[in-house]
C-alpha cells in the first residue's frame, strides 16, 4: 500500500494540519486545542472527576493531570476535594473558565466553517459518521486484545 492511501497516513496529515489552524486561532487566549476540549467538557457539565473526563476525551490519566495542572495554574478550573474521601477529586470550571466560553465558542465556530467549506451539510453528517465507524472498529480491536 502507497503511504497516501494508508488511512493512518490520510487522518495524521489532517488532524495536524487541522490541530495547527486551530491552535493558531486559540493561541491568543493562551489556550490550546486540548485545554478547549476540557474547557468544553466543563461547560456542558461542571464537577466531573478526572477519569471521567480521560473517558470523554480519550486521552491516558497521565495526559489528563498534565492538562487539567496547567488548567489549574491559568485558573480556569480547580480541583475540588470530597470532605469524605481526600482521594475523591472533581474538575470544577471557575468563573474566569466560564468568561471564555464565548470568545473561544466564536474561534472554534469560525474555525470549524473554514475547516468544512466546501463540504455539503449532508457530506459533514457522513464525514462524522465515517469517523464514528474507525473510531468503533478501533475500540473494538483495543478491546479484542
Amino acid at each position: 500500500m502507497r503511504l497516501y492511501d494508508c488511512i493512518n497516513f490520510q487522518l495524521s496529515a489532517t488532524q495536524n494540519m487541522v490541530s495547527s489552524y486551530f491552535k493558531a486561532r486559540l493561541a491568543p487566549l493562551d489556550i490550546t486545542p486540548s485545554q478547549y476540549s476540557l474547557l468544553a467538557c466543563l461547560w456542558d457539565e461542571d464537577m466531573q472527576s478526572p477519569s471521567q473526563l480521560s473517558q470523554k476525551l480519550n486521552l491516558d490519566p497521565s495526559s489528563m493531570s498534565g492538562l487539567v495542572s496547567r488548567l489549574e495554574a491559568k485558573k480556569l478550573i480547580e480541583r475540588i476535594y470530597s470532605k469524605e474521601d481526600k482521594r475523591s477529586v472533581n474538575i470544577h470550571i471557575t468563573g474566569a473558565g466560564l468568561a471564555l466560553k464565548p470568545e473561544i465558542m466564536k474561534i472554534i465556530d469560525d474555525a470549524n466553517v473554514v475547516a468544512l467549506e466546501g463540504m455539503t451539510d449532508e457530506e459533514h453528517q457522513i464525514f462524522v459518521k465515517c469517523l464514528g465507524i474507525i473510531q468503533g472498529n478501533m475500540q473494538k480491536q483495543k478491546s479484542e486484545n
